[in-house]
């Protein structure tokens, strides 16, 4: 999978859950922390829409495994860093 694909599947998915069409969603957009776009509630939501498209394409990964939360840096942080980890599942 292109990066670029991988980065347009998560902003369709974000833009989904966001209620203000004036906020702008881009691969810098944050999914988790401060300023985030998305709350807990959504970004679980959020990722299994990420999953459903992925599978659309016969690409079947899991976002929420062990290695994903124990991470030093959460993959969730972005629409970039969370793009990177659908890739390298992917891969």
């Amino acid at each position: 999978m292109e990066k670029n694909e991988a980065i347009q599947i998560v902003i369709e998915a974000v833009k989904g859950y966001i209620d203000d069409e004036n906020v702008p969603v881009n691969a810098e957009t944050v999914l988790l922390g401060n300023n985030a776009v998305v709350d807990s509630i959504g970004l679980v939501n959020l990722i299994v829409d990420i999953e459903s498209a992925l599978a659309e394409k016969d690409i079947e990964v899991t976002l929420t495994s062990e290695d994903a939360m124990s991470r030093r840096k959460s993959p969730f942080r972005s629409v970039d860093t969370l793009s990177d980890y659908i890739i390298e599942l992917s891969a």
